[in-house]
């Protein structure tokens, strides 16, 4: 009974921790240990603070959150206003590196961005983020709220700068060297990286509460990334290169990050058809019609099912659409059943393995 007992826990210990690898470091905001111009700063995200010609600018700073701490980040003027070189910098942060880039002192050179992020193997369907948005021209001005993944390196040499040229400056994994789709380099990308997924979620609002914002996840293709990036944004970036649109004193509080994994079918095919009557909501019986329209032989069935299908709308205004994946058999297993008898059962769990839907489809022949 004690040997029982001993593997109980030990199974239980292990769900914990593979639950919890599976979400992002420091998701609460408590580890706060690094300075930066005497301000404590987070030790695994970074902020986009800027040191140029001996000078420090803050934008990342700890605050109090909803338990416990908090980010909080603002736009700012960055520069020597007397001498004519300031602009407004971004106020974000990361868990890649915010990078800045000024040649010698040419301002119009000026660019920007974020390299990186950190190792990562799985899959989630929802970014759930806690926020509070505040400032002066908050109807002015997006604040964004970004996840994205990706496997490969990305290699480019020069970035969109202030007055709309390009600058030479060499990076790794740059973000719009990966969301090439939604918010790519508008001077070329070298080498592209393969991208696997992204949820964005932008808006002008004012939040002084706390709000909870889910922002759905869409895939590209059926495979798993090595890395991702989370970008919290207080302004226009990244939806714009370097400067534009950045209004100072706009600030963004952020608290208790959660990735979401679901346990639902966005989209079924029967046989590679999709089935259009199929509701993801229901875990009662839903009947299949089989008809010469839908169904090429009726006797072998193959149900396969998708998540993260949708569409977003990149800086240019185009849509950008997002296919899906493919759910694998460690996620979803079916258990055939017999035309016009007893229902196809289709078991689908959550990645993270936190839940567990099951569907049932009667296949009728008529």
């Amino acid at each position: 009974m004690r040997k029982i007992r001993i593997i109980a826990v030990f199974m239980l210990l292990a769900c914990a921790l593979c639950a919890s690898a599976q979400q992002l470091p420091d998701n609460h905001f408590e580890n706060w240990s690094d300075s930066f111009k005497d301000e404590v700063q987070l030790s695994e995200w970074h902020g986009s603070n800027v040191a140029q010609a001996g000078v420090k600018f803050v934008f990342m700073y700890r605050k109090e959150g909803r338990s416990g701490y908090c980010a909080y980040v603002t736009d700012r003027e960055v520069g020597i206003p007397k001498l004519g070189l300031s602009a407004t910098g971004p106020g974000y942060i990361s868990l890649g590196k915010p990078w800045q880039y000024l040649k010698g002192l040419l301002l119009k050179t000026a660019t920007a961005g974020t390299e990186g992020g950190i190792a990562w193997n799985y899959r989630p369907d929802t970014m759930s983020v806690w926020v509070k948005r505040v400032g002066p021209a908050t109807d002015d001005e997006d604040f964004h709220l970004l996840y994205y993944s990706w496997s490969g390196t990305a290699i480019s040499r020069q970035y969109k700068n202030k007055v709309g040229g390009c600058t030479v400056t060499e990076r790794t994994n740059e973000e719009s060297d990966i969301r090439i789709a939604t918010d790519g380099n508008e001077c070329g990308t070298d080498q592209p990286a393969k991208q696997i997924a992204e949820g964005w979620y932008r808006a002008r609002a004012k939040h002084y509460e706390w709000t909870q914002i889910k922002v759905p996840i869409f895939y590209m293709n059926d495979a798993r990334p090595s890395m991702c990036n989370v970008i919290f944004s207080a302004g226009n970036y990244p939806a714009f290169r370097a400067n534009d649109g950045l209004y100072d004193g706009n600030a963004l509080y952020v608290d208790d990050v959660e990735m979401i994994y679901s346990s639902r079918i966005d989209k079924l095919t029967v046989n590679g058809k999709e089935w259009k009557g199929f509701n993801p909501d229901s875990e009662k019986e839903q009947v299949f019609k089989c008809t010469k329209d839908n169904v090429q032989s009726t006797k072998d069935f193959v149900l396969a099912g998708y998540r993260g299908i949708g569409t977003l709308t990149n800086i240019k205004g185009e849509k950008a659409t997002f296919k899906g994946r493919k759910l694998d058999n460690k996620e979803m297993t079916v258990t055939p059943g017999e035309i016009n008898g007893k229902p196809w059962v289709i078991t689908v769990k959550a990645e993270d393995g936190s839940s567990t839907h099951v569907y049932k489809v009667k296949i009728v022949n008529n």
